[in-house]
């Protein structure tokens, strides 16, 4: 029997929803970071040192919270932006697989519920279908705390001088990310929670492990 796409990516019961929240709140497997394990930096040598980071993959958990819907699943993310190529992953609390993506330059194919999507504008496919908003261009600059756009703002933290928060104008919304538990990873470093809003939708992503490959 079929299962259909709001029955997979499930409106989240009150007791799912609570265990991610615990894990957002820092019960996950990510290990606190001890900012002395960090690499001093200038946030101009930051953003040279990450134009380098052009190969990398992320796995954790995502939530979409908006007043009347909150969903949730397993998140795995890779990206090649040499090749301008992704692969998109997210998977239900029961393992079933809510979204599979693959996309090449403006070729993307989304897998959902035993059927197969194509389209060349990502974020309009993929809410086509799901209904949700991820800004997945902006986001592979926004994860690396990079400026998608020139005219993006970020404010530092004092101690650090890593990204605290960040506000964009992306697709004529108001944008703003908040970083937070910055982990050192292969001389990178890097945010592992972030919280994404626009208007009355929050997205919380927790990672559990960065992988790049920047060689």
């Amino acid at each position: 029997m079929s299962l259909s796409i709001s029955a997979i990516f499930h409106q989240t019961n009150l007791l799912l929803f609570t265990l991610f929240t615990l894990v957002l709140s820092g019960c996950s497997t990510i290990p606190k970071t001890d900012s002395q394990a960090l690499i001093e930096q200038t946030p101009q040598q930051r953003v040279i040192k990450l134009q380098q980071l052009q190969q990398w993959k992320i796995k954790g958990k995502i939530a979409f919270i908006e007043k009347k819907s909150r969903n949730s699943a397993t998140l795995s993310w890779q990206v090649d932006e040499r090749q301008n190529s992704q692969l998109l992953n997210l998977t239900s609390y029961l393992g079933i697989n809510v979204l599979q993506l693959d996309s090449t330059d403006n070729n993307h194919k989304i897998q959902v519920d035993g059927k197969t999507y194509h389209g060349s504008d990502l974020e309009t496919l993929i809410y086509s279908i799901t209904g949700l908003t991820l800004p997945t261009k902006a986001l592979t600059f926004w994860l690396k705390g990079l400026p998608y756009q020139k005219d993006d703002k970020i404010d530092y933290q004092e101690k650090t001088q890593l990204p605290l928060n960040l506000s964009s104008y992306y697709a004529n919304e108001l944008w703003q990310v908040s970083y937070a538990n910055y982990q050192q990873i292969n001389g990178y470093n890097l945010a592992t929670k972030f919280s994404i809003r626009k208007d009355n939708l929050l997205i919380k992503i927790v990672v559990n492990d960065w992988a790049i490959a920047d060689k």
